[in-house]
């Protein structure tokens, strides 16, 4: 078996593989930067029931004030279902189309009037009621909402909605 030493940059030759010393640096050093940078080893966020909260509190703002279809396409997962006052269950692709084409009037106002949110590990719901009011200030419809999100690929979102009416105007523009 011959062996050099590093000092002399020669190869070093152990049970028949020759390496240079050189090139093993490297080696390792590439080696160590891969485990480092790679996604498996990331370290997890760090979740607790008030960053989970609040997480899906701002979801829900997110999506009560939604103008855009950017926006809906984060809130909303991709298998998310919406049982409608139709009788019809619609996707993520048809509630975002629906609502792009269906704005909210300028002189209407959605608001949280109560929120509440159960967490059940990688599952939230949120409950409570909109209210809408006119430019005045005067509440014109009021709906009760359950809203079911779920905690994939290190993101909440929204996988299910359903709102109940409790207080219609002749044409409640909804969320």
């Amino acid at each position: 078996m011959l062996i050099e030493t590093a000092a002399t940059g020669g190869p070093i030759r152990r049970g028949g593989i020759f390496m240079n010393p050189r090139i093993l640096g490297i080696l390792m050093i590439a080696l160590i930067a891969t485990a480092l940078a790679s996604p498996a080893r990331a370290a997890p966020l760090r979740r607790s029931a008030a960053s989970d909260r609040q997480a899906i509190i701002a979801l829900e703002n997110q999506w009560i004030d939604a103008k855009d279809a950017s926006t809906l396409e984060r809130v909303l997962a991709d298998d998310f279902m919406h049982p409608v006052y139709t009788g019809d269950i619609i996707n993520k692709r048809e509630n975002i189309e629906w609502l792009m084409k269906h704005p909210r009037p300028a002189n209407r106002h959605a608001r949280f009037a109560s929120m509440e949110i159960r967490l059940f590990g990688d599952v939230a719901q949120a409950y409570g009621a909109v209210s809408v009011s006119d430019d005045s200030g005067s509440e014109v419809s009021r709906f009760m909402f359950t809203d079911v999100f779920v905690y994939r690929r290190s993101e909440w979102q929204a996988v299910s909605a359903e709102e109940t009416v409790v207080l219609a105007e002749a044409h409640s523009p909804g969320r």
